[in-house]
């Protein structure tokens, strides 16, 4: 199997769920993506992010459109202790892009190459791009922004397998990353759609990429990636996983970390028997300690 790493999910692929990943695998992890003019602000939430002084093989995605900024942000995510540095091109999201960064850069690649020879002139970590299709199926741009990013110095560009305007809900167009592969010398990792072994070796087998990514494919099996590399679903208890998710969730968060359990606890129990009623149960409950009660209680009910 080619190389495999975890997609920048934002409210996601925290320290948290990182260390859950750990247990099983020791594949690059990318932090959430973090904003560098947040960075600049010195905004306590955002540094807690960055903060990865104590975890290895860890990639930094930066999102923004300011180069000084950028320069700021790669020279304090290097120091952090980064393998790699990543620039979001591609989110769709309607905050971002209406300031011009994230998938609105595929619009504009001059702007775009400004900020990869800003990041490579703060750091002598690699730098990566990650970015879509195009902006839409009318303007599907992939192959000469990829030659902009690869002139600019990229050393990896990962494709998410849509456009901008399809958002998460389309079906990726692996093939369509084929051609990018082809024309490009750097590495390409292909992403979107993959969930599984299966969907992992058709979009390697469609698109000849050198590597992929998951995303949300992951939510609630942070042994994925393990399980698709080495083609073996290893051994865990899932209550056990669950727990201890939520203890370092709290362990990170305070008392808010029952909060943002909530979703990771639908996630890994996606597929039982009434869980939408028990998830509507364990989500008015803001005592950690009744929260865990209730999980032992619905999965001992399940066996």
């Amino acid at each position: 199997m080619k190389p495999i790493v975890l997609a920048p999910m934002a409210g996601v692929t925290d320290r948290p769920f990182r260390q859950m990943i750990r247990l099983f695998g020791n594949q690059p992890l990318y932090t959430e993506m973090i904003a560098v003019e947040s960075l600049v602000q010195n905004h306590p939430l955002t540094r807690k992010m960055l903060d990865i002084r104590d975890e290895k093989n860890i990639i930094v995605q930066l999102v923004g459109i300011n180069p000084v900024s950028f320069d700021y942000a790669a020279r304090l995510a290097t120091d952090m202790g980064a393998v790699a540095l990543d620039i979001n091109m591609g989110c769709p999201v309607k905050k971002l892009i209406s300031n011009g960064s994230g998938a609105a850069l595929m619009k504009s690649p001059d702007m775009a190459a400004r900020l990869l020879d800003s990041v490579k002139k703060a750091t002598n970590l690699p730098v990566y791009v990650k970015t879509r299709l195009g902006w839409d199926h009318e303007h599907i741009n992939i192959l000469p922004f990829s030659k902009c990013l690869e002139n600019a110095g990229a050393d990896r560009i990962t494709v998410h397998a849509r456009t901008r305007a399809d958002g998460y809900s389309a079906i990726a167009d692996w093939s369509s990353v084929c051609l990018v592969k082809e024309n490009l010398s750097i590495p390409v990792f292909i992403n979107g759609n993959i969930v599984d072994s299966d969907t992992a070796d058709r979009a390697l087998s469609l698109s000849h990429a050198d590597g992929i990514m998951i995303g949300r494919g992951a939510l609630g099996k942070p042994w994925l990636l393990t399980e698709i590399e080495t083609g073996k679903k290893p051994a865990f208890n899932l209550l056990n996983i669950i727990l201890q998710h939520i203890d370092l969730l709290v362990d990170y968060y305070g008392k808010h970390g029952v909060y943002i359990a909530r979703k990771h606890i639908g996630w890994y129990l996606r597929g039982q028997k009434n869980v939408a009623q028990f998830c509507q149960s364990v989500y008015a409950e803001a005592n950690v300690e009744k929260v865990k009660n209730m999980i032992r209680l619905f999965l001992q009910g399940e066996k």
